[in-house]
């Protein structure tokens, strides 16, 4: 016994050694296609081939758009709570990084016993005795790494707070988009309310020309009633559009952390932005380097990978030492005196043998997750893909649609006026003359309704390509 304990601590050097031979995680490629293109399938070669702005928000010109995202990045609870969440993770890796460290444990102890003594003759009848005994010292244990698994299991930890990291990123981009869009919403709200007001007010002037015509015998009822109808058509879509914009102003509200009373100052209402011609995006795989949810599960691949080898490394030996100074004496005073220091040193060498198909049903659970992560990784890019390609596939038609609906709106101008001076005339039917105002207001609210698509689409194509909002203040 005594060999064994001086030869301990020379066995304890030399696994310490062990365990710092490197080894490498049990992973797959992290390439999720053989196949990926050099350039999208949809990019349109008419468009500019400058290379877009590092951050994105900075494209729409806004200045009330950047300080909206960066109140949201400062406010927004559900934002706050995944950055709380992403410290947890960290220290999570701390902890279970502490295990490939010596734990020390300072401890005093004492206890006072006493004892009686049946069938002995003492002096005076004393038949019992008390005792006391105190102990302090330092006790150290360590499970030495002998093949690695603790450190996989480290590593593994590492890798889902780098995961986490990259879920934070993807929030903070995910809530960015989310106030662009909305700030979209609600400037398209506003303007279309706005013409739905300059609507009712025609459609009620005319109602009221029709009105005194019919009374003076100048107008058939039919021609009232229908004057009637579209002015009050005109107040229900009025009435509709103001309870759009309240519910879209509540929501950029909420987005930005406030209460959602509706009553969002914004200084001035927000316009739809002109959009310039985008630049040439990046290519699918820097978008794979680029979007926070690819690589959060490719991190997610790399962790599986850790945690397998974990597993299969928990059917090796595993070997624990314990033991350090101390002192133990039957007065508290003397534990700090040197003659009654004790010292304690010990060790044990553990092999599984039965668990009953615990340890290797956890290797193939590992074995399972970690396929599981690479399809994953394949279906994340799989979709990062398909969105990108479908966005930009939208910007060029958008952008068509627009040219279209802008003519169509100049020529329907022209259209509705001379059509009701027509009317006034006595050269046209009321219907026709009211049919092509209806015919103008819809199509410039059409208009309108693709200007924020285009800027929505846009915001969208920014996210997919995983490029940064705004740059992170220090």
């Amino acid at each position: 016994m005594r060999k064994f304990l001086v030869l301990l601590p020379s066995l304890s050097f030399f696994f310490f050694f062990v365990s710092c031979v490197s080894h490498k995680p049990d992973s797959k490629s992290f390439k999720p296609f053989e196949d990926i293109p050099e350039k999208w399938a949809s990019w349109d070669t008419n468009t500019s081939d400058a290379q877009e702005k590092i951050y994105w928000a900075d494209s729409f010109d806004d200045p009330r758009l950047t300080e909206a995202i960066r109140t949201a990045w400062r406010s927004n609870p559900q934002l706050i709570s995944q950055a709380e969440q992403t410290l947890a993770r960290g220290e999570e890796a701390v902890i279970v990084g502490a295990n490939l460290t010596p734990n020390a444990n300072l401890g005093v102890s004492g206890s006072r016993s006493k004892a009686n003594l049946i069938g002995f003759n003492l002096p005076n009848g004393n038949t019992s005795f008390t005792s006391s005994s105190f102990s302090a010292g330092l006790n150290l244990s360590w499970e030495i790494d002998l093949w690695g698994k603790l450190k996989s299991q480290k590593e593994s930890a590492k890798k889902y707070f780098e995961m986490a990291s990259q879920d934070y990123e993807g929030a903070r981009l995910s809530i960015a988009g989310q106030v662009s869009k909305t700030w979209f919403e609600v400037a398209e709200n506003r303007q279309q309310t706005k013409l739905s007001r300059q609507t009712m007010d025609i459609f009620g002037t005319n109602q009221n020309f029709v009105s005194n015509r019919f009374k003076n015998g100048l107008a058939t009822s039919l021609e009232n009633d229908l004057a009637t109808s579209a002015f009050a058509s005109a107040q229900a879509s009025n009435s509709m559009r103001l309870r759009i914009l309240s519910k879209s102003v509540r929501k950029l509200e909420a987005l930005l952390g406030m209460y959602p009373d509706g009553t969002l100052d914004l200084n001035a209402s927000p316009l739809l932005p002109k959009l310039n011609s985008l630049a040439l995006p990046s290519t699918p795989s820097t978008a794979l380097e680029n979007r926070p949810d690819i690589l959060s599960s490719r991190l997610q691949l790399e962790a599986s990978g850790f945690d397998l080898s974990a597993a299969r490394l928990s059917l090796l030996p595993s070997l624990s030492i314990s033991g350090g100074p101390g002192s133990r004496a039957e007065n508290f005073e003397d534990l700090l005196d040197n003659q009654f220091q004790t010292w304690e040193l010990g060790g044990s060498l553990t092999q599984p043998l039965f668990q009953g198909g615990r340890l290797k049903a956890q290797i193939r659970r590992a074995d399972a997750l970690k396929q599981a992560s690479f399809a994953n990784y394949r279906a994340v890019a799989l979709r990062a893909f398909t969105e990108v390609e479908d966005l930009l596939f939208n910007e060029s038609r958008l952008r068509a649609e627009e040219t279209y609906l802008e003519t169509a709106t100049r020529a329907a101008e022209s259209a509705a006026q001379i059509s009701w001076d027509r009317y006034q005339s006595g050269l046209q039917e009321i219907f026709d003359a009211l049919d092509s105002q209806r015919r103008f207001f819809d199509s410039k609210s059409s208009l309108l309704n693709i200007r924020k698509e285009r800027a929505i689409n846009r915001t969208n194509l920014f996210l997919g390509l995983g490029i940064p909002a705004l740059q992170i203040e220090p």
